[in-house]
């Protein structure tokens, strides 16, 4: 008898580890890139009047090596209290790309089933972007997108609970 327990102990301890795991729809590994760049990054060529005022973090970012999508770069700033900003660098070109969104913002829910929001996550070895949060502060969500021919193109957005509009929860 005391196997038995224990077996069934363990297999409902490894089933909550699994559940409180990100579920993300999409996975990282379906939008794989072929090589990363290791060559010496090119300087950021900053021409968006929006990105000027963020230049030292555009600059900062680039230097360190792509961490996005085989050559490219995220350089994430804030805008505020759990909100940030960004801008995506060729780190072959220099050529500065713009977000999807002006702004992102991560709120924190507080309830049994409350959404806990993640902000940016994006893989160097991957083209798939994701958005977790509010972007310009409105509906919160979790958004897909695909990095192809330099910009980005929305997959998928799942909504989520917000703090604003509790009853958001559908899926697009």
């Amino acid at each position: 008898m005391r196997p038995r327990f224990l077996f069934l102990f363990v297999c409902a301890v490894a089933l909550l580890g699994f559940a409180q795991e990100d579920d993300w729809s999409l996975k990282f590994e379906d939008y794989a890139v072929k090589e990363v760049f290791n060559g010496t990054p090119a300087r950021p060529i900053i021409v968006r009047k929006e990105h000027r005022e963020f230049r030292s973090v555009i600059n900062d970012a680039a230097a360190k090596g792509p961490n996005f999508a085989g050559h490219y770069t995220v350089a994430q700033w804030d805008c505020g209290s759990a909100c940030l900003g960004m801008a995506v660098i060729d780190e072959a070109t220099g050529k500065v790309f713009p977000a999807p969104f002006t702004t992102l913002t991560t709120p924190f829910v507080d309830g049994e089933d409350a959404h806990t929001f993640k902000g940016l996550v994006f893989d160097v070895k991957s083209r798939l972007f994701i958005a977790d949060g509010c972007p310009e502060d409105k509906q919160c969500a979790t958004n897909y997108y695909e990095w192809k021919d330099d910009s980005f193109k929305n997959l998928r957005m799942v909504p989520q609970k917000s703090p604003s509009n509790p009853s958001d929860s559908s899926e697009q």
